[in-house]
């Protein structure tokens, strides 16, 4: 057998004991193996992110997911995207849509070195497993345009299932309906499942037009009728 499998293929069901055999594809949902991160041939043994094997499920604080869309690839910050990232956390009007609630910070940052110490502060957060951070780098220009975040947490829970605490952080150019619905349908395919969470929340502000369209197309209600939070602009979907 002679297969060669590139990024963003996908094997089907005949291939499904492929995971017995070789133990390096990632199974995701209805059966399907995507192989994520090496092209291969013959044997697919360079598989180094995530294997999920049938019925178990994986910790993302273990392994750090990643995700690719057609124009953005999501991967785990790293110290080192910090001059990258700066453009972003430096900018007046992305830091309008920020969310900084419970943080005591605003993340908004003129000083490149307090923002160095913020990025190790996220990254100290990951190895306590208390949260995700991801940067998302566009794969056409080869920048870095943003974070996303994803906390699992109790906190605002009212029927003890875990709800995941979502951000997105984004340069203001990049404030747009079709960079947020694309970044927005890789993450509720995967998160509900890879953070083990039954509902997200996140802040969406009023004056964030292009966010607001996220609340109807997703499906999104307001929080407060749904769970335990007093804060404003805040929205939940479930899976």
């Amino acid at each position: 057998m002679n297969i060669k499998l590139d990024v963003g293929n996908t094997i089907y069901k005949s291939f499904q004991n492929m995971e017995k055999i070789n133990g390096n594809i990632c199974l995701i949902k209805e059966r399907k193996f995507y192989i994520m991160k090496y092209s291969v041939r013959n044997e697919l043994t360079k598989y180094e992110k995530i294997r999920r094997i049938e019925g178990k499920s994986m910790d993302v604080f273990t392994v750090c997911p990643e995700y690719e869309t057609e124009h953005f690839k999501i991967r785990k910050l790293k110290a080192e995207d910090t001059e990258r990232l700066f453009p972003c956390y430096s900018d007046p009007e992305a830091a309008r849509f920020f969310n900084g609630d419970c943080c005591g910070d605003d993340f908004y940052y003129t000083d490149k070195d307090k923002f160095r110490e913020c990025v190790e502060y996220w990254l100290s957060r990951y190895n306590a497993r208390d949260f995700v951070r991801w940067s998302i780098l566009d794969k056409r220009t080869g920048l870095l345009i943003g974070t996303i975040e994803v906390c699992p947490s109790l906190k605002y829970t009212v029927d003890g299932k875990q709800m995941g605490i979502l951000r997105v952080d984004l340069k203001s150019e990049h404030e747009r309906w079709g960079v947020l619905k694309e970044l927005m349908d890789v993450l509720v395919c995967h998160i509900y499942e890879d953070f083990e969470i039954t509902s997200i929340i996140m802040k969406i502000q009023k004056d964030a037009s292009e966010r607001q369209r996220l609340i109807t197309e997703y499906q999104f209600v307001t929080a407060k009728e749904e769970c335990n939070i007093s804060l404003e602009d805040y929205y939940i979907r479930y899976c």
